[in-house]
C-alpha cells in the first residue's frame, strides 16, 4: 500500500528544530532550491542552475518572513567601550537588556520557520491560466526550453512527466517525503508519503517574566502543527505540478503516513485524497489562504479531520490504471482458491503479489502460482 504509481521521487531531509541561547539558524535544502531561516528571517532559494518555468514556488533569493534584528559587532564592541565607564549597577541593567533581545530573537525566529514549514503554500507562485501559460513560455530566452514546455502544453505524457521529475530533484525542502506519480489523461495521480508526527519539535521557546523557557507541546498543538503541515506540503506541491503545464487540468493528491497498528506492525495509513482542480487554484491567490481544511473543503475529497486535529484513515483514490490492475489481482487470488490453495498460503503471498503492476489476471496468477510454489519448497 502506498507505493501506486511507478515514477517515484524522495525530497528533502525532515528539519528537526534545536535551539541554544545563541539563538537559531537553519538551511532547509541542499541542491537547487533551499529554505534559509536565521535572525535576518526566512529566504527561499534557488540557484542559477536549477531548472523550472515560473510556478516553482522559489526565486533567487525571496525574503518570506522577516527576521529580528541584533546588534552589529561594530555596535558591540562600542558598547564594551561605555560600559567601563558604567556603574555596576547600570552594567547589570544592560547585561539584562541585551540577555532579554537576545531570547527574544530565538522566540521569534523559531516562529519563523515554524511559518516556513507549516504555510509553505502561501510562498509559491499562483497557478497560471492556459493563456498566462502560454505567454510564458513564449516569453522564455531558451528555444529549447520553449520546444519542451510547447510539447508539455500538447500533452506528451514522457515530457511533462520530466519536467515534474527536474523539478522535484531540484525542490529540496525540510519535509523527509517520497512523491509516485503518474498522468493518464489530464489528470495527474499523486502519491504523498509524509513525514511522521514524532518529527515535529516536541517543545517551543517562549518567554516568561522575561526569561527565556521552554515548554512541552500539548498533543493537541503537535496535532494542529502536523494537519497544517501536511496538507500544506500537498497544496504546495499540487501549485508547482498545475505550473508545470497547463495540459494537467486536475491532481488528485492522496497523502498517507506510516503507523503502527493495533498489533504493533507498521503500515501506510492514508490521512487524506483530494482532487484539485486547476479551475479554483487559478481564482485562488495561494498567500492569502490561511485556512487550509476549508480551502481543501472546496474540492472533491475524501478526509475526515476532527475538531481536535486527528486524522481518521480513508481509502484514496484509484487511477483507471490502478483500478484495473486491482480488478485483475482480485480475479487472480480468487482464481488461485478456486484451484484449491488454502486462504492463509494465498495471504502469504498477496502482498508480494500485489506490488507487481501487471494488466491481466492471467498475469497475476502464473505469478501467483510461482510464488505458492517457491514458499512451499
Amino acid at each position: 500500500m502506498g507505493i501506486r504509481f511507478a515514477k517515484s521521487i524522495k525530497i528533502g531531509n525532515f528539519l528537526r528544530l534545536n535551539f541554544s541561547k545563541s539563538g537559531l539558524s537553519a538551511t532547509l535544502g541542499k541542491k537547487g532550491a533551499s529554505v534559509n531561516i536565521g535572525g535576518k528571517g526566512a529566504f527561499l532559494n534557488l540557484s542559477p542552475s536549477a531548472v523550472g518555468i515560473k510556478g516553482t514556488g522559489l526565486s533567487y533569493r525571496q525574503k518570506i518572513a522577516g527576521g529580528l534584528k541584533k546588534n552589529s559587532s561594530k555596535k558591540q564592541s562600542s558598547t564594551e567601550e561605555k560600559s567601563s565607564k558604567l556603574s555596576k549597577k547600570d552594567m547589570e541593567v544592560t547585561e539584562t537588556v541585551s540577555t532579554v533581545n537576545d531570547d527574544l530573537a530565538i522566540v521569534n525566529e523559531y516562529n519563523q520557520n515554524l511559518e516556513a514549514i507549516t504555510n509553505i503554500h502561501r510562498y509559491t507562485d499562483n497557478v497560471m491560466n492556459e493563456e498566462e501559460f502560454n505567454n510564458y513560455v513564449k516569453g522564455l530566452n531558451s528555444d529549447s526550453a520553449i520546444e519542451i514546455y510547447e510539447t508539455a502544453i500538447e500533452g506528451d505524457e514522457d515530457t511533462i512527466e520530466n519536467l515534474i521529475t527536474t523539478l522535484m530533484n531540484n525542490l529540496e525542502l525540510a519535509y523527509d517525503v517520497r512523491v509516485n506519480f503518474e498522468l493518464e489523461d489530464h489528470v495527474l495521480y499523486v502519491d504523498l508519503d509524509l513525514p511522521e508526527i514524532e518529527d515535529l519539535s516536541k517543545e517551543y521557546p517562549v518567554m516568561v517574566k522575561d526569561k527565556l523557557t521552554y515548554k512541552r507541546k500539548t498533543s493537541s498543538q503537535l496535532r494542529e502543527e502536523y494537519a497544517r503541515m501536511v496538507l500544506s506540503i500537498g497544496v504546495f506541491l499540487s501549485a508547482n505540478f498545475f505550473n508545470q503545464s497547463s495540459y494537467i487540468t486536475e491532481i488528485v493528491m492522496s497523502a498517507f503516513t506510516t503507523v503502527r497498528n493495533p498489533i504493533g506492525d507498521l503500515e501506510d495509513q492514508y490521512l487524506y485524497s483530494i482532487r484539485f482542480t486547476r479551475d479554483i487554484f487559478e481564482k485562488t491567490k495561494l498567500e492569502d489562504v490561511e485556512d487550509l481544511y476549508n480551502f481543501v473543503l472546496q474540492f472533491e475529497n475524501r478526509i475526515n479531520l476532527s475538531n481536535n486535529y486527528v486524522f481518521k484513515p480513508i481509502k484514496p483514490y484509484e487511477s483507471q490504471k490502478v483500478q484495473a490492475s486491482n480488478s485483475a489481482l482480485d480475479d487472480a487470488l480468487l482464481g488461485l482458491k478456486e484451484l484449491g490453495y488454502k486462504q492463509a498460503d494465498i495471504n502469504k503471498i498477496k502482498d508480494e503479489l500485489s506490488t507487481h503492476e501487471f494488466s491481466s489476471s492471467s498475469e497475476y496468477l502464473r505469478e501467483g502460482l510461482r510464488l505458492l510454489k517457491e514458499k512451499a519448497e
